[in-house]
């Protein structure tokens, strides 16, 4: 079971209805009808826009009840949408997509699964493909807190005592991260502040990824640093 199955089931919009900023502000650089990836579609705020606006959406999540959410909402428009209940180091697209998103998700896996993950989002993508990425950093405001308080098992990387981690990037960091791409957008900053359900107030070091696949000849002609 999902530990957001019970807060999707209590709050039916727990992080809003409208889709990621990031998303409608980059949304025309997808191709018209290409294939998206939404990797923890959750209550389907992205993946029903984007269906909406006629492209092929395919959404995967570890909530049983988010998955019955969005099918439920899909069915009832006549979207296409295909969706796909559990973990994303699980799931085989059958073809690689014009765009992957993955919003809110890194920061909550291990360093071994942060790595797998972003392979995953290169090997998934198309040539020229579209990736957006949402993560947090080191200058997070809860950052001290979780260090003091969370077991460390990583660079700046933590677990509490149900198995959850905080994993925190360095300044920078994504673009190692991610050197098969070409960025688009890239932010870091302190986000604004917001409420999920009737939880507190929240603000968080932020992340902001728009970028674009490269062409491998692209790739081996980049020097690393």
């Amino acid at each position: 079971m999902s530990e957001y199955d019970q807060v999707y089931r209590q709050d039916h919009a727990y992080f809003g209805t409208e889709p990621q900023p990031l998303l409608k502000r980059f949304t025309s650089g997808i191709p018209a009808g290409g294939r998206v990836l939404d990797i923890g579609v959750g209550q389907g705020r992205n993946a029903l826009a984007l269906a909406r606006d006629g492209f092929q959406v395919t959404g995967i999540d570890t909530s049983e009840v988010a998955i019955r959410t969005v099918t439920q909402v899909a069915v009832h428009e006549k979207l296409p949408i295909a969706l796909w209940h559990g973990n994303f180091m699980d799931y085989r697209p059958v073809e690689p997509f014009a765009a992957v998103l993955c919003f809110g998700l890194l920061q909550t896996l291990s360093r071994r699964d942060g790595a797998s993950l972003m392979y995953r989002l290169l090997e998934w993508t198309q040539p020229a493909g579209w990736a957006f990425l949402t993560a947090w950093h080191v200058d997070d405001p809860a950052y001290d807190e979780v260090h003091s308080t969370w077991e460390t098992v990583g660079c700046h990387s933590f677990r509490d005592r149900d198995g959850r981690y905080r994993t925190y990037l360095a300044r920078g960091e994504i673009l190692d991260l991610m050197f098969g791409w070409r960025m688009i957008h890239l932010w870091e900053g302190l986000g604004p502040e917001h409420r999920h359900g009737d939880g507190p107030s929240e603000q968080h070091g932020e992340i902001e990824v728009v970028a674009v696949k490269l062409d491998p000849n692209e790739v081996a002609r980049r020097p690393r640093v």
